[in-house]
Order: structure tokens, then sequence, then C-alpha cells
């Protein structure tokens, strides 16, 4: 494959799935329709060595994958795969609802992250990221204002699994997200 660079723009497309076990289990893909935002960051600490007036030497302490999601649209499905839950279907069209409770128990609840980022390079090429293990911090934040769009949002924190917390991928041709 030839190398290339991305340019990169917006979010196309945005999926999360369970993730479960000592194993690893990725369950089935739920979509996060209206995805608006996504970022992370992977930081850490550093300790430095000092002597005879100046640093000797750096050592980077252990990495932490952070991150934040925004909504444009609802989806209970997929909030319930990020935060837990069930969700629970009633009645018929046009009097049909969905449910879907937030529950106040402390379970650990893992997801997978995929998001699809198209290029504007003329081959239309794109760019995906899978967040391999990451679990809720903070949220379902939401805020409903008079006269303003509500798009709700999550922090979350990353975790590795066998070592690698997100992979990249270039795509010379655009590959939707399955």
């Amino acid at each position: 494959m030839p190398a290339f660079g991305e340019a990169s723009r917006g979010i196309d497309d945005a999926k999360v799935a369970t993730v479960t076990g000592a194993a690893n289990t990725v369950g089935s893909s739920v979509d996060l329709p209206g995805i608006r935002t996504v970022s992370f960051n992977t930081e850490s600490d550093t300790d430095e060595l000092e002597g005879d007036n100046k640093i000797i030497a750096v050592a980077r302490g252990i990495k932490r994958f952070t991150g934040s999601i925004e909504l444009g649209l609802i989806n209970l499905a997929a909030l319930a795969v990020i935060q837990g839950g069930t969700v629970t279907n009633s009645g018929t069209t046009p009097a049909a609802t969905s449910s879907l409770d937030e529950l106040d128990d402390l379970v650990s609840r893992y997801f997978q992250l995929s998001i699809n980022c198209p290029s504007m390079d003329v081959g239309g090429s794109g760019y995906q990221v899978i967040i391999k293990k990451a679990m809720v911090t903070s949220g379902l934040d939401e805020s409903h204002t008079v006269n303003d769009w509500t798009t709700p949002g999550y922090d979350f924190s990353g975790v590795s699994i066998a070592g690698v917390f997100a992979t990249r991928k270039q795509f010379e041709t655009f590959t939707p997200l399955v």
C-alpha cells in the first residue's frame, strides 16, 4: 500500500459496542446517529532527574487515555451500550415509547468506540479510529435550554487491550464502518 497523508475533515459516523469479560469480547455495533464530536488524548506524567544544573534524564510515567463524545441525536440503544441498562419498548405506532433507566449501580461497563472520518483529498480516502476499551467517567451531560439544541455528551477513560489503547487506520478508498 502506498504511503499517503490524510486531509481528514469532520466525522462521518460513529458506532459503539459492548466489551465484556476477561477475553474482551466485542459485541454488535450500535450506531451513534448525529455524532458531532469525538475527542481523545493520550497523556502521561513525566519525572525529571536534575544534576549539575541541568536535566540528566526524563522518565515517562504510565499513559492515560481520555476523551469525550458529543451527540447530535439521542439513540437509547447506543446510550445503553455506553452507560448500561436495557431499552424497554412499549405501545404501537403512533403511540410507541422507548425508555432507558439510568442505573445507580457502580458496575464497570466497557465499550468500544469506532469513528469514521472522510478525507478531502482528490482520491476519496478515509481515516478511522477504533478506541479499544473505554468506560464513562462523567455523563450523560444534558442541557435543555430555550431556543438551543440539546447535544448531550460523555467523558470517558480508555483501557488498553494487549497494550493497545486505539488503532488508527488509513484507507485508500473511504470505507464505511460496519
